[in-house]
């Protein structure tokens, strides 16, 4: 295995950070300086510090649990707010929480220690997310084919893959918007674009990976084929 994929995995660092430590002079191997990137090792016999402490290969942790409205998604646990240190009472430092939601959105997230997944969630803009967005008022076929052509958030376009009504009550609209966007706050974005206030943001499926089966709360561990092939949607070996 590769250094700097051993240093990710173990959860120290991403992958380019690891990269970087490795460059700098940080790393031994078996008592010896490494500062050679692709150096590969053992990591059931070779034993391996950073800055003087060992790192050891860990388990990797893959879950995917339905965040409730209100929550703070962290595992550190907060006084002021509640956050899912609640609903995971295992989690170790290591562990994060992977294409995170804002405070008032609700819907599936992953939690894992596997570093360089985390990154690449969170910048590389490959895997869908499917979002139920709630608005006020009716939306009409118009709006829905606005949408469609994206938007811009932040300064960098909001591409959506599709954009469909789902529903349609006397006073809200449903509708759900596919896009390789971990960041809720984007699809906030939405109502000032058609002139629609946002009352709710759920996301019910990341990449391939759908909350159904889990109350709100509730987590479960991903099959090796899941993480696989989300591993392969983030752009990862």
């Amino acid at each position: 295995m590769r250094l700097q994929k051993f240093l990710a995995q173990a959860g120290l660092a991403s992958r380019r950070r690891a990269e970087d430590l490795i460059a700098a002079g940080s790393v031994k191997v078996n008592g010896v300086v490494v500062s050679t990137l692709g150096t590969s090792i053992n990591p059931g016999k070779d034993r391996v510090e950073v800055e003087g402490r060992r790192v050891l290969a860990e388990t990797p942790v893959y879950r995917l649990l339905l965040k409730p409205r209100a929550c703070l998604a962290t595992l550190a646990p907060k006084a002021e707010r509640p956050t899912l240190a609640r609903y995971v009472r295992d989690a170790e430092a290591n562990w994060q929480v992977a294409a995170p939601l804002d405070f008032p959105a609700e819907g599936v997230v992953l939690v894992t220690n596997d570093g360089a997944l985390a990154q690449a969630l969170a910048k590389s803009g490959k895997v869908p997310m499917t979002y139920h967005v709630k608005l006020q008022g009716l939306v009409g076929d118009k709006a829905i084919e606005r949408l469609k052509r994206g938007w811009r958030w932040e300064s960098r376009p909001v591409r959506p893959t599709a954009v469909e009504q789902l529903a349609v009550t006397e006073k809200n609209t449903w509708v759900e918007v596919v896009v390789a966007e971990t960041r809720p706050r984007a699809l906030k974005a939405v109502g000032d674009l058609i002139r629609h206030s946002v009352l709710k943001i759920s996301r019910v499926r990341l990449g391939g990976l759908s909350f159904e089966g889990l109350k709100m709360g509730e987590w479960r561990d991903l099959t090796k084929g899941e993480i696989a092939d989300l591993r392969k949607r983030a752009g990862l070996a």
